[in-house]
Formats: C-alpha cells, structure tokens, sequence
C-alpha cells in the first residue's frame, strides 16, 4: 500500500505541476488561458482515456506489477522529456505520453488492493490509495511552488547533450526523474491471487465486459457519471488556484504553492481515510451499500463554499473556501472506486475501473481546466475572474453530481442485494 501511494503520488505531481507554469508557458508560445488548458488538460487525457481500456484488459489477464511499473517509468521520462520541448506542439506531444504512462496505474492498482483485502475491508484501503491524489496535488503545490521558484529565479542552465533549457524546463525535468526509483520500488510489490471470479475463464473480453454493464445500466452509469461530474469541480480548481492567487492577490508560486499544497495534503487525505473508515463501520454495522449516501452527503457539504468563490476576494477567506471544498471533495474519489469494486466481478474489475476513469478523464482532466478557462476568457474576458470561473463551474458540477448519485440509490441497493445472494 505504501508503494501504491507513493505511485499515484507522483502521477498526480507530474500530472499537475504545469499549472505552477502557466505564466512562463504562456508568455514563451504566446498562448492564451484557453490553448494552455488544452496542453494541461486535453493533451494529457487523450491517451489516458482512450489507452486505459486496452491497458485494463492486460491487468485482468496479466502480471499487473509489472504493467504498472513500465507505466511509472515511461509517464516519468515524458514528464522529463516536457521539459525538453521547444514549441507548443512538442510540448502537447509530451503531455500525450504522460497520459500513456499514467493509464497503466489505477485500473491495475486497484484491482490489486481488492485481491489483498475481504470486501468489508477494502473502503479504507482504497481510499488510502486514492489519498494519492490529495498527496500528489498537496506536494505538487509545495514542491512544485518551490521548485518553479528555484528554477525561476536561477534563470537558464546548461546542460551536457541538451543546451540552454528554460526555468519552466527545467522544472519538469526535476519533478519527473525521480519517478524512476519509484517504478524501480514497484518490483518490491507481490502480484496478489485472483479471488472472487465467476468462472474458470479469466479471458472476459471488453465486449463481455460492456454487456454486462448494459445489463446494470442504471446502477453503473450513475455511479461513473456522478462521481465523473465530481472531479471536474476538483480538477477545474486545482488547475487554476496558483493562477488565482498570482492574479488576484499577486502571491508568488512558492507562497500558494506551500499553502494550497498543505490544504490539500493534510484536509484532502483525512478527506478520504475518513470517508473509508465511516464506510467501513457502516458496512460492519449492517449498511450494505453506505457509498452512494455518503458521496451525496460530501458533495452537499461542499456547496456553500465553492459558490462563495464568486464573491470573496480576500485571499484568507479563499484558501478557507478552498479548503472546506478539498476536504468534502476528496471523499468521492475513493469511495466510487470501492463501490465499483462490491458489485464488479474479479475478472472485469480493471476495464470496469479504467472505463470510470475513461468518463473521469472526459468530464474532469480535460473539460474541467478548459470549462474554468472558457468561462474566464469568453464570458468574463479578464484573466482576473478565474476565481469567479472556478466557482461557477464547480457548483454547477457538484450539483449535478449530487443529483445524479441520488438517482442511482435504488439501484445500486438491487445490485448489492443479486451479489449477496
């Protein structure tokens, strides 16, 4: 499990680690906020999406180590080879192959942690994986502050075989190869046995696999959908609050970085074990499928304060509408995934997991930076307003979130009941 932490981690700093860049990138390639969130965003979920079921269907076959471990290595030398690009196209490019890499990770990861764990233990454990994505976005926003401000204020470097790289270069470069010992940790980790299959035929195709998730529609669309509508609010604000807070309040990168980063580092990861361990206590005390109610609860919660965004303009009152967002925000993230886990066959739990992740991918890496920005550069028209974009954009996804999870209850309660049998 610590191995798996320290894996998402990473895929989440160098996954992030370019919003601390939007001023640099822009001004080099002349670039507006908008065609910055299609490198930050698009560019990155492309192949995340669409590599992530091919890429599943191995890890419901195959060694699931060893795909993840490749996976670690190749999304780490793309994030180091970002900092080696020299034009907006290169750059898209490289952020392509940082969305290849990363494909490998969670649809194979967390089919493992359901092999090593019974089902009335298995909320806390995933959520602790999914604190990943809390860790990684906390230590981005700290180390990648500081990072942007080291590498900011030493100005260009020279480096043997590859010339006179940029500040902005050269903090991908330090953030991305050190991913490398990490890929080299995974081999550490033991390929667990397969339990709760159907049948003696593993080989469910990714054909089967949609059949089967035509037969429970309802239960499976709202879950994915609602939990996808989710993470565009979460991805549409962590792309934009260092730009936010550079624009608004004129902080530096390494001053929003470390207090955004310890936000969403101590908030977001209690965040999530919190979530897993009430989930767990439901579960022992007879509340067979508590995961549907308690995202909707969450993601009431957190209402208030991302439509306060609009209207705050002190920058103490914003971190603490951010953080009240991060904390009840967080809770989805694990608990869809352990929810997709208690009602999904062994031999299809991976596909199952990236075709979440494929939606996650649509809804939230790509259309929430780029929905922030479209809403700042075309209704707005002041690079200021993004506060009032993320605000906007996030209600509306949490709203529509929580109503769509509450649809599912019904019958996310029928498929419990038919795995109980």
């Amino acid at each position: 499990m610590i191995v798996f932490y320290l894996a998402y981690t990473l895929a989440f700093i160098d996954r992030i680690i370019i919003a601390f860049l939007v001023g640099p990138i822009r001004a080099d390639f002349a670039i507006t906020d908008f065609q910055f969130s299609l490198i930050s965003g698009l560019a990155f979920a492309v192949f995340y999406a669409t590599l992530g079921i091919p890429i599943a269907r191995l890890a419901d076959t195959r060694n699931r180590r060893n795909i993840i471990a490749a996976g670690i290595g190749l999304w780490s030398l793309m994030t180091a080879l970002c900092g080696m690009t020299a034009n907006y196209w290169q750059l898209f490019l490289a952020r392509l192959g940082v969305g290849v890499g990363e494909a490998t990770l969670s649809p194979a990861a967390i089919s493992m942690i359901a092999d090593y764990f019974p089902k009335d233990k298995r909320a806390l454990p995933i959520n602790i994986y999914s604190a990943g994505v809390q860790g990684g976005a906390g230590l981005a926003n700290i180390l990648g502050g500081m990072i942007v401000g080291y590498t900011m204020a030493g100005g260009g470097q020279d480096l043997a075989l590859i010339g006179t790289l940029k500040p902005w270069q050269m903090a991908f470069i330090m953030v991305g190869l050190p991913g490398l010992l990490v890929a080299a940790l995974m081999f550490t980790v033991r390929e667990p046995v397969r339990r709760e299959k159907r049948g003696q035929d593993s080989n469910v195709s990714f054909s089967d696999t949609l059949r089967y998730l035509r037969r429970y529609w309802v239960v499976y669309s709202t879950l994915i959908v609602g939990a996808a509508l989710s993470s565009l609010a979460s991805y549409g604000t962590f792309s934009w609050v260092p730009a936010l807070f550079e624009r608004r309040y004129e902080w530096s990168s390494a001053r929003i970085g470390l207090s955004f980063g310890l936000i969403t580092l101590i908030l977001g990861t209690t965040g999530l074990v919190l979530s897993g361990l009430i989930a767990n206590a439901l579960i022992r005390a007879g509340r067979p499928a508590p995961y549907n109610k308690l995202m909707i609860a969450t993601l009431c919660c957190a209402i208030p304060a991302s439509a306060l965004l609009v209207s705050v303009y002190n920058p103490i009152w914003t971190l603490s509408c951010l953080a009240v967002m991060i904390f009840f925000l967080s809770a989805p993230i694990g608990l869809v995934q352990v929810a997709l886990q208690a009602i999904t066959p062994n031999e299809m739990r991976a596909q199952v997991i990236a075709i979440y992740l494929f939606t996650v991918t649509i809804f939230g890496v790509a259309t929430g930076p780029s929905a922030v920005a479209a809403v700042t550069d075309f209704y707005f028209n002041n690079d200021v307003a993004v506060g009032s974009s993320i605000a906007i954009v996030a209600t509306t996804a949490v709203i529509l979130s929580a109503v769509i999870l509450s649809a599912g209850i019904p019958a996310y309660r029928r498929k419990v009941e038919i795995e109980q049998m």
